[in-house]
């Protein structure tokens, strides 16, 4: 008995531990910002955001087992095997995408796709792979299918995108929530019944509202049936910001009514509204608050004077533009053996190069990619690219424009220290800044 009561606790530990792991991918919805300088939104968990269909996709292949032999919760850094090969296009290096695909009853012929994590493949046969889990966002488990993470599938989800103002005749309902909740609120998922057929695009700010005499009619005598809902009172309780937009639903993240807006300009009187939670079925429309704050702070720039974009120059300036840019090539961002992952160390120069960015706007810059001599050209090639990437999203997060920055893989062709140690491998796995305009 004794021995079965400290199994169950065991096994309960577990399940809590593995839970409060993936929660941490699921709570990237709690990182959001909103810039105000340019009126930009940023997410930066926007690969993990799902999306609501009425189709049913199938991906290239599915995961077929583990190197654990676990079913279910499966979880970063696990090592899977995929019913895909080289005959399906697969390379050693390639990173792919893991999804789950559910259709609840409530939904009417919809399929809801849960996002669960990203692979990147490690051996490749012809018609199987191995591949380990790099990022995970939610437990995967043994049929789940997967497809390729591509340059062209990131660019399609920007972590940053500018606000824009929703039609203003544009109004539906909520869905569903992403993760099958009852009571919504700041941070969670929503799935909205308009797409890209109806005018919804990504960066769009709705009011969710709530009816209360609509809702009365169904189950009250007293009310006035047949209402038209527009001719209803109306009550406001939160905000939603498109994330992810398909053709007929669209993704959209809940905010605080008021928590989008421009310092000193926020109402009191809406944050006191924002204190009722979401469900499915309630209304969202035209009129988020950011929208009137922008149109008062457009009239505002129009009326001021422009600024000056600073430049490099002569003299003093341009010898201060001269040293900083020299210190920004100069310093490199290592990091550890086969991994892409930003250290604290290397956050804190990626911030240094932000600040200089900021201060010379015109400057445009390349990522370079670069890795040790261990591991296969192509793999590390693969690395190299990852490594550059991760710089340049961050640097996105950061507020710097996608445009201004382009990224390139050398893999191990142009080491940094020509040595066959431990040091000159060190030196070795970096991303290196060059300034390509100014």
């Amino acid at each position: 008995m004794r021995d079965r009561r400290w199994l169950g606790i065991a096994l309960l530990a577990s399940f809590v531990g593995a839970f409060s792991f993936w929660g941490s991918g699921a709570r990237q919805a709690e990182a959001w910002r909103f810039v105000p300088e340019d009126a930009t939104f940023e997410y930066p968990g926007i690969e993990s955001v799902g999306y609501l269909t009425l189709d049913d996709p199938q991906g290239i292949g599915r995961v077929v087992t583990t190197r654990a032999e676990k079913a279910v919760l499966i979880g970063q850094a696990e090592d899977v095997y995929l019913n895909v090969g080289t005959r399906q296009g697969v390379q050693v290096g390639d990173m792919l995408l893991v999804f789950s695909v559910d259709r609840p009853r409530e939904l009417r012929g919809h399929r809801v796709v849960t996002i669960e994590g990203k692979l990147v493949v490690t051996e490749v046969g012809e018609t199987e792979c191995a591949a380990r889990v790099s990022e995970s966002y939610r437990p995967i488990s043994i049929g789940s299918r997967v497809i390729p993470f591509t340059k062209e599938y990131r660019d399609r989800l920007p972590s940053r995108f500018p606000m824009k103002p929703a039609p203003k005749s544009m109004a539906g309902r909520i869905l569903w929530s992403y993760e099958g909740l009852v009571s919504l609120g700041e941070g969670d998922l929503v799935f909205l019944d308009k797409g890209s057929a109806d005018g919804v695009e990504v960066g769009q700010c709705y009011q969710i509202v709530r009816v209360p005499m609509e809702e009365a009619e169904v189950s009250s005598s007293l009310s006035r049936k047949g209402v038209p809902a527009k001719d209803h009172l109306a009550t406001a309780i939160s905000e939603a910001v498109v994330l992810r937009v398909e053709k007929t639903t669209s993704t959209a993240l809940l905010v605080r009514q008021g928590a989008i807006g421009y310092p000193g300009r926020s109402e009191e009187k809406m944050q006191a509204k924002s204190q009722l939670p979401v469900h499915a079925g309630d209304r969202f429309r035209a009129g988020c608050g950011w929208e009137a704050q922008a149109a008062a702070m457009a009239k505002e720039r129009k009326a001021a004077p422009p600024k000056a974009t600073p430049a490099p120059g002569e003299g003093a300036e341009a010898e201060a533009f001269r040293k900083a840019a020299e210190s920004f090539e100069n310093v490199d961002v290592r990091f550890a053996y086969d991994s892409y992952t930003l250290s604290a160390e290397a956050q804190k120069i990626l911030q240094e190069k932000a600040r200089f960015l900021k201060s010379y706007p015109q400057v445009q810059v390349l990522i370079e990619g670069h890795c040790d001599e261990r591991g296969t050209e192509s793999y590390n090639l693969a690395l190299g690219d990852r490594r550059a990437f991760i710089c340049r999203h961050y640097l996105i997060g950061l507020g710097i424009a996608p445009e201004r920055m382009k990224t390139v893989s050398f893999g191990e062709e142009r080491p940094l220290d020509p040595g066959h140690n431990e040091d000159a491998w060190s030196k070795n796995r970096r991303a290196h800044f060059v300034i390509q305009a100014r």
